[in-house]
């Protein structure tokens, strides 16, 4: 009996001294903010272009004393997230027959905490995608960015910016589509 208490106190500290090193990002469901369209357009893709694939910053005194990068492949699920979206809004062409081209670019996806701040906003989070609309030889470039802030009195690891990162990026998404949709 007492070997059995043991393992489960063992059990207990080990799972409660280890520390999550990436953020998980949510799939995408969609928000139902964007009336449905009667234009179709080609999803053509994403492309990732930061400069850091670290998504998760804690400073402590102006130094960084934690990175963490995002555990899904971000291409992939922007991808999957504007299909959805397109398709939620009528957007989507699945036969690939519209004249109209949309891709997006990813150019940074960005949570800081700052540890042991007294702010009220010691979180922030900036995404910034960029939207591209190929009407024949015209192209249309339309910048998003995203910025949040939150007070969290305490992060230890890469779960603690999860909530308001698979926030921020939801939002960018549905954002992205309102804004291709004034574009056509």
């Amino acid at each position: 009996m007492f070997k059995i208490l043991m393992g489960i106190i063992l059990v207990f500290v080990f799972n409660g001294c280890t520390k999550k090193l990436q953020t998980d990002i949510k799939p995408y469901v969609t928000m139902h903010q964007n009336a449905e369209q009667t234009t179709k357009v080609n999803f053509t893709g994403v492309t990732d272009s930061r400069e850091t694939k670290i998504a998760s910053t804690i400073i402590d005194d102006g130094k960084v004393i934690a990175e963490y990068p995002l555990s899904n492949d971000v291409k992939i699920w922007y991808k999957e997230a504007m299909i959805r979206e397109l398709k939620n809004t009528k957007l989507y062409d699945e036969k690939n027959n519209s004249y109209l081209d949309v891709s997006i670019n990813i150019k940074k996806i960005d949570a800081t905490y700052k540890k042991y701040s007294l702010d009220k906003k010691n979180m922030k989070v900036h995404i910034s995608l960029e939207l591209l609309v190929t009407k024949g030889e015209k192209i249309i470039v339309s910048n998003i960015n995203i910025n949040q802030t939150v007070y969290k009195p305490m992060i230890l690891d890469a779960e603690g910016f999860e909530a308001i990162l698979n926030e921020s990026m939801r939002d960018s998404v549905s954002k992205t589509v309102a804004i291709l949709i004034k574009k056509l």
